[in-house]
């Protein structure tokens, strides 16, 4: 087995574990920031998330690459039989690893959505207040003719 790509599965998967647990705090003080209109703070916390976006992203890539190389598939199956080639106590500790990630993953997307009910909460009542009709258009706007 290739030592240096078992590392970087595993490495990866310990990285993903804290980056998702931030993400999970930064999306739900997103939340509060959009409820408060909280705009100039809210577009920090944005690229925050991009910044751990991006190196989830980065991991993905590391982990794909190494899974490719230990001639896994690319999925929760393959990552199942990494760990069945484990011995007990690494195999055990990597699958908890595994666990967490998928539960912060679940976490998160929950928050997202969470966040984008109100998201569509709020353009909907914007779309109310202003009397549009056509969900995509602006309002007429009077200009001053001369």
């Amino acid at each position: 087995m290739n030592q240096q790509a078992l590392k970087i599965v595993i490495a990866g998967l310990q990285q993903d574990t804290e980056l998702l647990a931030q993400l999970g705090t930064v999306l739900q003080q997103q939340y509060i920031l959009m409820s408060l209109r909280q705009s100039e703070q809210l577009q920090q916390l944005n690229q925050q998330a991009h910044q751990l976006l991006a190196q989830l992203q980065q991991n993905a890539a590391e982990r794909q690459e190494a899974m490719l190389q230990l001639q896994l598939p690319l999925s929760e199956q393959g990552i199942q039989t990494l760990l069945a080639m484990l011995p007990e106590k690494i195999r055990d500790a990597s699958q908890q690893l595994f666990d967490k990630v998928q539960q912060h993953t679940q976490i998160c997307q929950q928050l997202n959505q969470k966040n984008g009910e109100l998201l569509a909460y709020q353009r909907g009542l914007m779309q109310k207040l202003l009397g549009l009709d056509d969900k995509t258009q602006y309002p007429q706007l009077q200009m001053n003719q001369r």
